[in-house]
């Protein structure tokens, strides 16, 4: 074939692979939404299946069911992998698998994110274990690329078997609340064995399972396009690398606003309150992004920023602590942890859950575990105690004997071993016993422990609150700690 026969050949080749791609295929309909316009470049799209050499064997499809390649989120580079339902139901393949692996080792050398556009049947059957070798060397080097870059995953459809370790092994999973499923063993897999009808297993691993009984899932989208559009919000709190990020984006709000709602809160506090009103109010205003807020909702993790830097937060919205609480709260400090992203606690807890099913559930292993995320942790971190930080509530929110860099308290603060009335019904049981009128006896001791020892004064006076701060003042004084402490890291 001489040089005009091969470029004849090429073009003819182009132009068929211009019009598959010019198609209506939802994997290139993602990325196209999720990326800057006209910005992304295709890697390895003449790629094929390398089956085995005997057994069924299913026609060769150029990019074996995976568009992979890089482009830019609002001028920021990432490398992103999209899988084609219409090529043999997304199923991966050895050549599927390793177009993603490199995809992703392409972005961990360069220092940028990763994300994976996942709907799959799962692991291509007739490959046997040529495929499967390939998709287990996929997910060891998304766990290898783990704390070195981020790693988003959305989930349009079936991500079952091997398939759905792609999206366990991920920073962050948004799914869409309609198609999207997760599951180890397929939903027919385990209605069959369970011996359930169809609609039990149609509830398997779907968004709702996911964002609210396991926490896979941080984001449920109820179609493509809200997916895409919270993957790149997302996408904006988030660093390129564990580096941290290069500069912040230009504050929006006033560094030194302050806002007296926080003070008629604070004087209403016994009556309840909304932890994320105290949130939105000392962040960037509408820089609020909450994460997995269905999932575990007495504590409540975030991102948002102050006065331009990104930080995380980690808050109280429960009198309690349970597992699934503190598991919630350890999942944002070590991903803060690793990309140097500062930390923000809001602590007003009573405690841990009070019950033989907790203790059985492992409560003590998880308020270890959050314990130790928070001395292992080195990124700046600032503390706010605002209502009650009794005992191990105290200890495992982010307190200095954690290794808290700076923490303020309200006056409404009370940090003690017990609550005051717990505390002095033990401590001055037997003067309250001996009085002509217990009742009143009891309310004096209780005041007494109140202002001597849960008083936030008593902190502070003992170096383990920074200050006790006005409310309303209470954004002003985290951004100039966050200055402090950002300068000094």
């Amino acid at each position: 074939m001489g040089s005009r026969e091969k470029m004849t050949e090429y073009v003819e080749k182009r132009a068929s692979l211009d019009a598959a791609e010019a198609a209506d295929k939802a994997c290139r309909r993602r990325i196209q939404m999720l990326l800057d316009d006209a910005s992304f470049v295709e890697l390895d799209s003449l790629a094929e299946s390398r089956g085995l050499a005997f057994g069924f064997e299913r026609p060769k499809v150029a990019g074996d069911g995976v568009v992979t390649g890089y482009g830019t989120i609002n001028g920021r580079l990432v490398y992103v992998a999209a899988q084609d339902p219409s090529v043999y139901g997304g199923s991966i393949g050895q050549m599927h698998a390793v177009k993603i692996s490199k995809a992703v080792q392409m972005a961990v050398a360069a220092n940028v994110p990763f994300i994976g556009l996942y709907e799959t049947g799962g692991s291509r059957i007739e490959e046997g274990i040529v495929g499967l070798e390939a998709l287990g060397g996929l997910i060891a080097d998304l766990t290898d690329a783990s704390g070195e870059i981020p790693l988003l995953a959305g989930v349009f459809g079936s991500c079952a078997g091997g398939a759905a370790l792609l999206a366990g092994a991920s920073d962050f999973v948004l799914m869409t609340d309609e198609k999207a499923g997760i599951s180890m063993n397929g939903p027919l897999v385990i209605s069959a064995v369970e011996n359930k009808g169809t609609d039990n297993a149609a509830s398997v691993g779907n968004a709702a399972v996911h964002t609210e009984k396991t926490g896979l899932a941080a984001f449920k989208a109820a179609d493509e396009a809200e997916l895409i559009g919270t993957m790149k919000a997302l996408f904006n709190y988030l660093p390129d690398c564990a580096d941290g990020f290069t500069m912040p984006a230009a504050a929006t709000d006033d560094a030194n606003r302050t806002d007296t709602a926080l003070d008629d809160l604070a004087a209403g506090l016994d009556q309840g309150y909304q932890v994320r009103d105290v949130i939105a109010s000392v962040l960037d205003q509408g820089s609020m992004l909450e994460t997995y807020s269905a999932f575990a909702t007495g504590m409540v993790t975030a991102f948002g920023s102050l006065d331009g830097s990104t930080v995380g937060v980690v808050a109280n919205a429960a009198n309690r602590i349970d597992a699934d609480m503190a598991a919630k709260a350890i999942r944002m400090v070590e991903f803060c942890d690793a990309f140097s992203i500062p930390l923000i606690t809001i602590t007003d807890s009573e405690g841990y859950v009070i019950s033989q099913q907790a203790e059985e559930d492992g409560l003590v292993i998880a308020a270890s575990n959050l314990m130790r995320s928070f001395q292992q942790a080195t990124m700046p971190r600032i503390g706010l105690i605002i209502g009650k930080a009794y005992g191990t509530a105290y200890l495992t929110m982010n307190s200095k004997s954690s290794g808290a860099d700076v923490v303020y308290a309200w006056p409404t603060a009370e940090i003690a071993a017990l609550s005051s009335d717990t505390a002095a019904h033990i401590v001055y049981r037997k003067e309250i016993a001996a009085s002509t009128d217990p009742a009143t006896a009891r309310q004096t001791f209780v005041d007494k422990y109140a202002s001597e020892v849960a008083s936030p004064y008593v902190a502070a006076g003992l170096a383990h609150v920074d200050e006790v701060i006005q409310p309303a003042a209470t954004r002003p004084r985290l951004i100039s700690a966050l200055n402090m402490l950002t300068a000094a890291y």
